[in-house]
């Protein structure tokens, strides 16, 4: 337990250290990224603030130089204007461009010339840029490869015989400048070309390089810092991907899971019988079962089970500690135990002990089980019975009584089973069990359940209470006193209905909450003896072997009486009479006179034969049948009376009790074959 604890802890440990790194990469990556954008952001206002103030005071100290400068390119543009339109017009275009670079040659402020023709109406672009390098002399003649159309100086310059242009960023130099232009018209005036000149801004253009140049210089901590987020992003992408794949080989693992849960739980309830269907019919004609079982999760630990043999109904009612597959397990072997001790005992107290020894010796996991087990005489009525720590069952009558005028009326009551607690299956081995027993009248029912019903909880974590259970019983009363012939299932309405409606109730009481516990009913009704009493025989005979004549005329009474065919009741009492000579002739010591008695019990197509004596404990159903493919030389003596009882007679148990031997022997009718007519 300590060890599987201790495994449990580490897990989820594990577990919230997995979860706690998931989240400081995310909160790093996050963190990263925006470090990222915080650095660009500072130092790109930083060096703008910086540089528009240098500019400034610069602007303030050479303003006259600019108005000097601006008027110098007017006049070189205006003088060379004549020149350009003439050559423009002649299309001499070699001519016009060696015009463009002596304009450039003789004035240094100039440091490009625009030429663009006038784009027509197919919006064919057409112009050249002309400028000088800045480390050697050489002229680069480039073709304007951008919509010049939107510049200011070719929209405004078309139109105009003078225009200045805005600052503006070139585009083949790191340079501001600004632009004067002007209309190159031919003689009718019309507009060939826009014809102009750049000159740089010097304070802005070399603050543009020392932005540049600042850019420059951070960009290897910005990309340092992109490099380490993408390095998270990546990080965390490749554990998403790891979980996901976790999560679909979880989610496949759960499916599997919960087909083999799925099968277990059909396994698990295939176990249970349902109800009287899967008794002997003589027992159905006078008992009724119903029952449910519904567990918390898809298998549980609560069982119920009911067998009937020799005349007595066995069942029990149980519920294991805890859930799920472990309580299941535990479950299917108390069961299994049930069936195997009740095929062998008829005390309810035995039964239980031997449960209790069983498990309580190998309970390692300290998984106890609260029982009660119960076994009713069909032919008295008695219910023998021995509780383990279970709740107590409750009896509800439907007895239907005659009035003075003849007229039947039903007496409806309802109480609790008086019941020892005792300690429940699995606590302490070797446990003292105590034993109860009851007579209980016609047409009582036995109600048992788990605490699933009892402590089924509300969403106000209000219990279902006892107190429900009797009031639900109590407001039954006018549907299980409806009178007999206008009930449909006769056979097993009464069960069938106090187990549906306490479910129906349960239900409505908890609502949508989920079941908290396994659930279990099991209602059994007593409606008539078992063997008529007004049918019954005995007969006393001395250990006298020439006394068996006596026998076989109180046989055959007795299965005329029960309506048995010639043939069956000869194969009854070549049966019976093997039973009673191995009594006459091995119970007594010699020298030592005894009886053996003979009972029998007969309902129509049914018998049970009781043979008693106070001899030497024997049990005959413990020897091995006689090998019949053996030749009577070869086969060893004795053993040849229990194989004709095993083999005429349906069911034969043994007990001692009170210093008896008991033999019960139980056989019903054989159905005649048909006939063609």
């Amino acid at each position: 337990m300590a060890k599987k604890g201790t495994l449990s802890e580490l897990k989820t440990k594990t577990s919230r250290l997995t979860k706690l790194r998931s989240v400081v990469v995310i909160v790093v990556a996050a963190i990263l990224l925006e470090l990222t954008t915080a650095v660009q952001y500072y130092s790109t206002r930083s060096a703008i603030r910086q540089q528009l103030t240098e500019i400034a005071q610069r602007d303030l100290n050479e303003t006259n130089y600019i108005a000097h400068l601006k008027e110098q390119v007017e006049n070189t543009v205006k003088k060379a204007l004549p020149n350009v339109e003439r050559l423009t017009q002649k299309g001499q275009r070699d001519s016009l461009n060696m015009v463009i670079k002596d304009i450039l040659s003789k004035n240094e402020e100039i440091v490009g010339i625009d030429f663009c023709y006038v784009v027509k109406d197919d919006k064919k672009r057409n112009g050249i840029y002309i400028y000088k390098e800045d480390d050697d002399d050489e002229y680069v003649e480039q073709i304007i490869d951008f919509d010049f159309t939107q510049r200011s100086w070719y929209s405004q310059g078309i139109e105009s015989n003078g225009f200045w242009s805005e600052p503006y960023m070139s585009n083949y130099k790191v340079v501001v400048m600004c632009t004067y232009s002007c209309a190159v018209r031919d003689d009718k005036g019309e507009t060939m070309a826009v014809f102009g000149a750049d000159i740089p801004l010097e304070e802005i253009s070399e603050s543009a390089m020392q932005l540049y140049e600042k850019q420059q210089n951070t960009l290897i901590p910005i990309l340092l810092l992109h490099f380490l987020g993408l390095l998270a992003l990546a990080f965390i992408i490749w554990r998403s991907i790891l979980s996901v794949k976790k999560l679909n080989d979880l989610n496949s693992e759960k499916e599997q899971i919960d087909g083999e849960l799925k099968i277990a739980r059909e396994i698990q309830q295939s176990m249970l019988p349902k109800s009287t269907k899967q008794l002997p019919e003589t027992a159905s004609n006078h008992i009724a079962i119903d029952a449910l079982l519904t567990p918390a999760r898809e298998v549980g630990g609560d069982f119920y089970d009911f067998l009937f043999r020799d005349g007595r109904l066995f069942f029990c009612i149980g519920d294991v500690t805890g859930k799920g597959i472990p309580a299941a397990l535990v479950m299917a072997v108390a069961r299994s135990m049930f069936r195997m001790l009740a095929t062998r005992e008829k005390e309810p107290e035995h039964i239980v002990t031997g449960m209790n020894d069983t498990i309580a010796h190998d309970n390692d996991y300290n998984m106890f089980i609260t029982l009660f087990v119960g076994v009713l005489e069909l032919s008295t009525g008695r219910l023998h019975y021995c509780n383990a720590g279970h709740l107590a069952p409750l009896l509800v009558n439907t007895c239907q009584q005659k009035k003075e005028q003849g007229e039947e009326s039903v007496q409806y009551s309802y109480s609790q089973l008086p019941v020892e607690s005792n300690l429940p299956v699995g606590a302490i081995n070797g446990w003292d069990y105590v034993e109860q027993d009851i007579i209980l009248p016609l047409d009582t029912t036995i109600f048992l359940f788990t605490d699933g019903l009892s402590e089924a909880e509300n969403e106000h974590r209000d219990l279902f209470g006892k107190e429900r259970i009797i009031e639900t019983i109590k407001n039954l009363e006018d549907k299980l006193t409806k009178p007999y012939e206008e009930v449909e299932d006769k056979s097993g309405f009464i069960p069938h209905t106090l187990v549906t409606t306490m479910s129906d109730t349960v239900e409505s009481f908890v609502g949508d909450i989920e079941q908290s516990d396994d659930l279990t009913m099991l209602a059994i009704h007593y409606k008539q003896r078992g063997f008529s009493n007004l049918l019954r025989r005995t007969l006393t005979l001395p250990c006298d072997v020439n006394q068996t004549t006596r026998l076989a005329e109180f046989v055959e009474s007795a299965g005329h009486d029960a309506g048995f065919s010639d043939a069956d009741i000869m194969k009854m009492n070549l049966a019976i009479e093997e039973a009673v000579v191995n009594v006459m002739n091995y119970a007594y010591p010699k020298g030592v006179v005894g009886n053996v008695c003979i009972q029998t019990a007969v309902e129509e197509g049914h018998i049970m034969v009781t043979i008693t004596d106070q001899g030497m404990p024997f049990d005959p159903t413990q020897k091995e049948d006689v090998d019949t493919t053996l030749s009577a030389e070869e086969r060893a003596i004795g053993g040849l009376g229990i194989y004709l009882m095993n083999r005429y007679m349906d069911t034969i148990s043994y007990e001692r009790k009170d210093d008896k031997n008991i033999l019960t022997m139980t056989k019903t009718a054989s159905k005649a074959a048909p006939t063609d007519e």
